[in-house]
C-alpha cells in the first residue's frame, strides 16, 4: 500500500484537470488517473465561457488556451431567416468578454501540458474498481491494463469521471432527473465556403427545433440541431444529408460539407446528484451533474465546481478547515446546479416546446433582447458571470452577520456583496493589470482600499493586523485611489496598486476606505471598515481551526 499523495483524482477531464492545477498550486500532492488510454477523438464540450476564462486566468493557463481557440464576441439570433436580435457578449465586464470555441480534447492536451510542466503526469489506462474509507482517510484500489492492481491510501478522493461516475456508484448516490424526448444531432465539420461572419456564432430558431453554428477554427464548425419526437431518425445517427435537409429552407444549401471530424446523436437528460460530499469523499462535474447542451453549461459549471472545492480541501489536507468548511461545497455549488437547471428547462420549453404559444413567445423574447438591459442580463446568465454564494454558508452574512450590516456603512448595499464574483477591474502599477491576473487560487487576497484621501498609516495599520494574524492565508494588496502607487511605502507588507480613475472602488462599492477579502476562488468574502479588522478575525476564526 502507497500514501504519497494528499488528493487522488478520479477522470482526467477539464474539471479533474482544472482540479489538479488549482491543488498543485498550493502545494497538495495530487495524483490523477483515467480509466482510457488516450485523449477521446470525441470533441464533446466545445465552448468556454468568460467565468471559465477568468478562472483559467489564476491558474496561469488562460493564455494557451486562447491562442489555440478561436473568439466569438456576439451571437446571432435568428427566427427563421431572419435576425432577431444579436446576443452581446462583448459587453461583459470581463477580461475576457466573448465565448471561446475550442476542442473538448484540446483543452485536454492544453491543461494536461501545464500539468506536465509542474511535474504532474496524468496516469491513463488506470482504473478505479474500489474504495473505502474511515475517518482517517480512503483505501482506493485501482486496475492497470493487463491485470496490474494497486492499493493506495489518501486523506481524500474527488471523482471527476463523468456522468456513468464509478465514484458516484460506490458511494451508492441517487442520480435523480429525467431524460428528454429530443434527440440532438451534431458534426463538427469544414466548411470551405462558409458565407456567415466567421467569428461570430449563429443561433436560428425553428419550427420545433434549433439550428447552431459554432466556428471551430482552421474551417471546421460545430452544427447543431435537434430532431422532433416523432422523427422516425430518432436515434440513429446523423448524415451530412440530414444537416443538409436542414440549412437549404435558410439559404444555407450551398455550403460545402467536408471531411467531419465525427456524427453524432444522443437524447439529453438532466440528472444530480443528492450529496457532493460523503466523508472524505466528492464528486465535480459530471460526476454530480448532467444537463442538456442549450446554454453550454455543463463543461463550465464543472470547472466552478472545481476551484470552489479545491481552496477548502488544501485547507483540510493542512488540518485547518473546520467541517463546515467542507459541508459548504456541496452548499454552495448544489444550488447552483439547481438554478443552472431551471434555466435549461425554461430555454428547452422555449425552443423545443410543442405549445404553439411557447414558440409565439420565443419569437418575442428574442426581439425584446435588443434592449440593452434584457440583453446583458440574459448573456450574464449563461456565461456565469452571475452566479454568487450570497446565501451560501461561509460568506461574511453567515459566519458574522453583524459585521456584515457594520459593513453598510463603508460598502453599498447589493453591489459586490459577500458571495458574489469579484467584478472585473484593473489595476495599475507598471502597467495596467486585471484583478483576475491579480488573484491567486492558493490564498485568500485582502485588498485594503484607501477611498478618496487615502492615510497610509491606517491603510498599513489593518494590513499588519492582517499579516500578524492570518498572514499565511493572505496575499495582501493596497489599492490606492486617485493617485499613483509609487509614493506609498507598503512597508513590506504587500503590493501597491494605484486606481487612478477610481474603477475598482467603484466596482467593489467602497463608499470609502475599507477592506475587501476574496477567496481563493474570486469570489467576495467579507467586506468591513478599514478600523474594523475584527470582521477579518471572525470570518477566519469561523472557518479554520
Amino acid at each position: 500500500m502507497t500514501r504519497s499523495t494528499d488528493v487522488l483524482i478520479v477522470g482526467a477531464g477539464p474539471v479533474g484537470l482544472c482540479l489538479a492545477l488549482a491543488l498543485d498550486q498550493q502545494a497538495i500532492r495530487v495524483r490523477v488517473i483515467d480509466k482510457q488510454p488516450s485523449f477521446s477523438g470525441e470533441s464533446k464540450a466545445v465552448t468556454l465561457q468568460p467565468r471559465t476564462l477568468e478562472i483559467f486566468q489564476m491558474l496561469g493557463v488562460a493564455d494557451r488556451l486562447l491562442q489555440a481557440g478561436v473568439a466569438n464576441p456576439v451571437m446571432n439570433m435568428y427566427a427563421g431567416t431572419q435576425r432577431a436580435t444579436v446576443l452581446r457578449y462583448d459587453r461583459l465586464e470581463s477580461e475576457f468578454p466573448f465565448y471561446l470555441h475550442l476542442h473538448q480534447g484540446r483543452t485536454e492536451r492544453e491543461l494536461v501540458q501545464a500539468l506536465s510542466d509542474r511535474g504532474v503526469v496524468v496516469e491513463r489506462d488506470t482504473r478505479l474498481e474500489d474504495f473505502r474509507q474511515d475517518d482517517s482517510g480512503v483505501t482506493a484500489r485501482l486496475a492497470r491494463a493487463g491485470g496490474v492492481t494497486e492499493e493506495v491510501q489518501v486523506p481524500f478522493l474527488v471523482g471527476c469521471d463523468g456522468g456513468h461516475s464509478q465514484v458516484r456508484a460506490v458511494l451508492g448516490l441517487p442520480f435523480t432527473g429525467a431524460r428528454y424526448d429530443d434527440n440532438w444531432i451534431m458534426t463538427d465539420v469544414r466548411i470551405p465556403n462558409m458565407s456567415l461572419a466567421r467569428d461570430e456564432r449563429h443561433g436560428f430558431i425553428l419550427d420545433r427545433f434549433p439550428f447552431v453554428v459554432l466556428n471551430l477554427g482552421d474551417d471546421y464548425y460545430r452544427l447543431i440541431s435537434a430532431r422532433p419526437p416523432d422523427s422516425p431518425l430518432k436515434g440513429q445517427a446523423p448524415t451530412l444529408d440530414e444537416f443538409r435537409a436542414i440549412m437549404t429552407p435558410l439559404g444555407l444549401g450551398h455550403w460545402k460539407l467536408e471531411d467531419p471530424l465525427w456524427l453524432t446523436q444522443y437524447q439529453p437528460s438532466q440528472r444530480l446528484v443528492s450529496q457532493y460530499r460523503v466523508g472524505r469523499v466528492f464528486v465535480a462535474g459530471d460526476a454530480a451533474h448532467v444537463n442538456t447542451p442549450i446554454a453550454a453549461q455543463g463543461l463550465n459549471t464543472g470547472v466552478l465546481d472545481a476551484i470552489n472545492l479545491a481552496w477548502k480541501l488544501a485547507l483540510a489536507v493542512r488540518g485547518k478547515a473546520r467541517a463546515c468548511l467542507l459541508d459548504s461545497y456541496h452548499g454552495e455549488r448544489h444550488p447552483a446546479a439547481v438554478s443552472m437547471f431551471a434555466e435549461n428547462d425554461r430555454l428547452t420549453l422555449l425552443v423545443f416546446g410543442a405549445n404553439p404559444v411557447l414558440r409565439y413567445l420565443a419569437r418575442k423574447q428574442l426581439r425584446l433582447l435588443n434592449l440593452p438591459a434584457l440583453n446583458l442580463k440574459n448573456v450574464l446568465k449563461t456565461s456565469q458571470l452571475g452566479v454568487h454564494y450570497r446565501r451560501g454558508p461561509v460568506t461574511q452574512a453567515a459566519v458574522d452577520p453583524r459585521g456584515a450590516r457594520a459593513a453598510q456603512a463603508a460598502f453599498k448595499r447589493g453591489q459586490a456583496e459577500p458571495g458574489d464574483r469579484v467584478p472585473h477591474f484593473r489595476l495599475e502599477a507598471e502597467h495596467p493589470t486585471s484583478i483576475h491576473a491579480v488573484l491567486r487560487p492558493d490564498r485568500h487576497t485582502l485588498l485594503v482600499l484607501g477611498g478618496e484621501r487615502p492615510d497610509p498609516d491606517r491603510m498599513r495599520a489593518l494590513a499588519r493586523h492582517a499579516q500578524q494574524r492570518h498572514g499565511d492565508q493572505l496575499h495582501i494588496h493596497f489599492v490606492l485611489g486617485g493617485q499613483a502607487a509609487s509614493g506609498f511605502d507598503p512597508a513590506n507588507l504587500g503590493k501597491a496598486w494605484a486606481d487612478v480613475r477610481h474603477h475598482a472602488h467603484r466596482a467593489l462599492g467602497a463608499k470609502r476606505a475599507g477592506g475587501v477579502l476574496i477567496r481563493p476562488d474570486a469570489h467576495i468574502a467579507a467586506r468591513f471598515a478599514l478600523d474594523a479588522p475584527e470582521s477579518l478575525d471572525a470570518y477566519f476564526q469561523a472557518l479554520l481551526c
